[in-house]
């Protein structure tokens, strides 16, 4: 809880601080020493005046001469005028004072400093002073940075306390949830399914306290338009539900109609680039995910470098994306160009990483972020993340961790969306987790793991063994002790076995000696 006590902390200088450099006037003499506020207000060539009165007007030009690490996005004056333009005024103080600093808020992100070579495609690490975050990307004519695929970085400054990127264009604040964001009249049958099945308590919710501990919710909507459905005879709610054969319950977890809204949702934030990040190890490019429908996956493919839902290897098709990355106050929406009924999919290749939980993107601080620049470990506690049962011996032993790895570090970083589960349980301590739904069929199982160098000859040591469904599984599996020259990046054999039905099943690690085991994924292939 430390470290949202300092979040909020650190949120809250945004509101009143005392310029530190008000009353110095020796560091004017090098303009490149000054901090971020001052350095654009004495830098006409910047073209950002119009913000410097935001900052003024929002009381937050001191803040931006903290001495403190920012990264700073600021919109041109062209960007700042049409801004005013979209909101009928013509000068920053004739907006409402709150919306202002949300505004400035929003473009701010305090406590990093990202350059302009440290952005990379997906979600940036660091929210903004608003608790949200930003994505970035990259334009295809000449690789310029875009942020929130809405604005492009045309220059990039260092000053003495801040990264200052220029935008083109001005970042809109998100302020909705996922429901509100549907409220469109673009999604008008699709918003009285979800509301038909309840669904739309959940998508309207941030957050929740529940014994004393935040919960925020992040969740992924696959959002059919309207266009798409009368593109398909349908024309209306009742049409749809005519079509699924739903009955009538819609609120029960077995009606059609709810499943068929549930397989649209995911439990988690996963942006666009996520979706199309792929194990290197995984050379079919296809992964399944499990969907908020009983037992339901939803299978993400790329095909000749274009991303498919559920592709079909047989007509040559699948659903595809109208739009990408609507960031909402709890998680992201994508926009589909079919119906996208349940699909069951073939059995298939299944990656399951062991941090594929939604009760860790509610609770952690970070998860699943690409781009570090050094690594970031957070001990994870038994009355919180109740996604694992684990016994440690002693029990003084820390437990799990959840480790993202740097992209300093290329061979760590080869894991999955980046992260590990680490175990360091001591002598037989053990670990209990369900596995998302994996299809009836054989299949042979791996274990994706990084082995760390070891700088003397210690032997295999790491060895963990799997009980799957209360059985003894596979092969003893060492984590460490492949190579004294070099780390490496590993996927071990564990053993074959079958499942005779489609469901979820229990998976208990058990540790057979004190070393730490950095597990990225349990891959099932058919």
């Amino acid at each position: 809880m430390k470290k949202l006590i300092y979040l909020i902390i650190a949120i809250a200088t945004l509101y009143s601080c005392v310029d530190p450099y008000a009353n110095d006037s020796s560091y004017i003499k090098d303009i490149s020493a000054l901090p971020a506020a001052s350095y654009m207000e004495r830098t006409d060539s910047l073209n950002v005046s119009i913000w410097m009165d935001l900052l003024k007007y929002t009381d937050l030009y001191n803040t931006m001469n903290l001495a403190a690490n920012y990264t700073l996005f600021v919109p041109n004056n062209n960007a700042m005028q049409a801004y005013l333009s979209s909101k009928g005024v013509t000068k920053v103080t004739d907006l409402n004072l709150e919306d202002a600093k949300i505004l400035v808020k929003y473009h701010t992100i305090k406590g990093a400093a990202y350059s302009a070579v440290g952005f990379e495609e997906g979600v940036i690490s660091d929210t903004t002073a608003t608790g949200d975050y930003l994505s970035s990307s990259f334009a295809e004519n000449g690789g310029a940075v875009v942020i929130n695929q809405a604005a492009t970085i045309t220059k990039t400054i260092l000053t003495n306390n801040a990264y200052v990127h220029i935008l083109n264009a001005t970042l809109t604040p998100v302020t909705e949830t996922i429901w509100g964001k549907l409220q469109s009249g673009n999604f008008s049958i699709f918003k009285q399914v979800v509301e038909a099945t309840g669904y739309n308590n959940q998508l309207n919710t941030i957050s929740d306290i529940i014994n004393n501990v935040v919960y925020k919710y992040h969740y992924t909507l696959f959002a059919v338009p309207d266009s798409v459905y009368k593109a398909n005879n349908i024309n209306d709610f009742a049409t749809l539900v005519d079509s699924l054969k739903a009955g009538s319950d819609y609120t029960a977890s077995t009606n059609k109609l709810n499943l068929y809204v549930g397989y649209h949702l995911l439990k988690q934030q996963i942006s666009y680039s996520s979706l199309a990040s792929f194990s290197q190890t995984d050379t079919k490019r296809s992964k399944n995910y499990s969907t908020m429908a009983t037992d339901q996956l939803l299978n993400i493919s790329e095909v000749n470098k274009v991303l498919y839902v559920d592709y079909n290897s047989t007509t040559k098709s699948g659903v595809q994306f109208l739009a990408v990355n609507q960031n909402c106050k709890n998680g992201v929406m994508h926009v589909v160009n079919a119906v996208m009924p349940v699909h069951v999919p073939k059995a298939t290749t299944l990656q399951w990483e062991l941090t594929d939980y939604s009760i860790m993107s509610s609770l952690l601080p970070k998860y699943r972020v690409s781009g570090l620049s050094s690594e970031y470990t957070y001990l994870l506690t038994q009355d919180n993340f109740t996604c694992y049962n684990w016994i440690s011996v002693p029990d003084t032993k820390p437990g799990l961790y959840y480790v993202i790895s740097s992209k300093n570090d290329a061979v760590k970083y080869k894991a999955l969306n980046y992260d590990y589960l680490e175990l360091n349980l001591g002598i037989y301590g053990s670990v209990e987790m369900t596995t998302p739904t994996i299809i009836a069929g054989t299949y042979n199982v791996t274990i994706e793991h990084y082995n760390p160098l070891q700088a003397t000859a210690i032997g295999k040591v790491g060895k963990i063994m799997f009980i799957i469904d209360g059985n003894y599984f596979g092969n003893t599996i060492a984590t460490q002790g492949a190579s004294t020259t070099t780390s490496q990046f590993l996927k071990t054999a564990v053993g074959s076995i079958t499942f005779s039905t489609s469901t979820k099943h229990t998976v208990k690690i058990l540790a057979l000696d004190t070393y730490t085991s950095y597990l990225d994924c349990l891959t099932f292939t058919p």
